[in-house]
C-alpha cells in the first residue's frame, strides 16, 4: 500500500548553496514557472558543504514545523553527474526529495516512511530531459518537487519502493563504562556546538557533567543560568546536548567543530 501523501503547495529547500550566486534562486524560479502560487520556504543553504550528514539532521529536526503535505527538498551532492541514485521519502504527511548519499537516513528512521528511488526513465513524462552534468538542484530536483507539490507526480509514478538506500552518516553516540561517548554535528551562527547526544539520553544520569576539550561543562537550562563568557551545557530547541558559551562563542574558545568528541559523565 502506498503511503499517505496529499500535497499542500509548500516545499522548503535546504543545500549548501550559500548565497553567492543565482543558484538557489535559479531552482525557485523553475519551480514556480512549474507551479505559480507555490509557497517556497528556505530551511537553509548553509549546511556543511559537500557533507550531506548535517542537512540531513537540521531536515529531521525541522520538518514537523511545517503542515502536512510539504515537499522537503535538499541538495548537497558532491555525486551530480555520477549515476548515484536520487530518492523520495514518503513518511508523517511529508515528502523529502534527496541524492541518495546519506542525507535522508535519519529521516526515514524518524518518520518510519516508505523510500522510493526515483527512476530516471520515468522523468521524461514529468519534462525533465536535459540534465546539467553540475546542476541536478535546477535541472531534477527543482522540477520534480514542483510536479510532487502541484499533485501531478505521486510516488509511484516516478519510481519503486525500495529497502536498498545509503544509511545515515551520523553515527550513534556509544555506552562505554558508564559514560556516554558522542559527537559534535554542527556549529550554528554563534558558535554553539550541536551534539549528536538526544535529550532522552541524558536522562540515564542523575548528575550529567560534559567533558568536551579538557573542560568540565556543568547541564544548565538556558543561556543566561551563567556569567557572559562562561561555558554551559543544556538541552537545545532541537531536543540534543548543546555546548555553549554564554553570549560568546563555544566552538571558538574551545578549539572544537564537526567531530570533535564529547562526553558525558556522572558527575563526582
Amino acid at each position: 500500500m502506498e503511503a499517505a501523501f496529499s500535497p499542500s503547495g509548500v516545499i522548503t529547500i535546504t543545500t549548501d548553496f550559500g548565497h553567492r550566486g543565482p543558484f538557489v534562486g535559479t531552482m525557485k524560479g523553475v519551480m514556480v514557472s512549474r507551479l505559480p502560487g507555490v509557497q517556497i520556504i528556505d530551511l537553509t543553504h548553509e549546511a556543511y558543504v559537500h557533507w550531506p550528514a548535517e542537512a540531513g539532521f537540521w531536515l529531521e529536526r525541522s520538518y514537523r514545523y511545517f503542515p502536512q503535505g510539504t515537499v522537503h527538498l535538499a541538495v548537497v551532492d558532491p555525486g551530480v553527474g555520477t549515476d548515484r541514485d536520487v530518492l523520495l521519502v514518503i513518511g508523517d504527511g511529508h515528502a523529502f526529495l534527496a541524492p541518495d548519499n546519506g542525507l535522508l537516513g535519519d529521516v526515514v528512521e524518524r518518520v518510519r516512511g516508505t523510500v522510493y528511488r526515483v527512476d530516471p526513465a520515468r522523468l521524461k513524462g514529468f519534462g525533465i530531459e536535459r540534465l546539467s552534468a553540475t546542476f541536478h538542484g535546477r535541472d531534477l530536483f527543482a522540477p520534480l518537487a514542483a510536479e510532487l507539490a502541484g499533485g501531478r507526480a505521486v510516488p509511484a509514478s516516478i519510481g519503486a519502493p525500495t529497502l536498498d538506500y545509503v544509511p545515515s552518516l551520523i553515527e550513534a553516540p556509544e555506552k562505554r563504562s558508564g559514560e556516554l561517548h558522542g559527537m559534535v554535528i554542527t556549529t550554528d551562527h554563534f558558535g554553539n556546538l550541536i551534539t549528536n547526544i538526544e535529550a532522552t539520553e541524558l536522562a540515564a544520569f542523575r548528575h550529567p557533567e560534559v567533558r568536551a576539550a579538557g573542560h568540565r561543562i556543568s547541564l544548565r537550562r538556558t543561556y543566561a543560568d551563567v556569567a557572559p563568557g562562561q561555558l554551559l551545557a543544556l538541552v537545545n530547541s532541537v531536543e540534543v546536548l548543546e555546548i555553549a558559551a554564554a553570549e560568546g562563542n563555544a566552538a571558538e574558545l574551545l578549539g572544537l567543530g564537526r567531530g570533535g568528541p564529547v562526553l558525558v559523565v556522572e558527575a563526582g
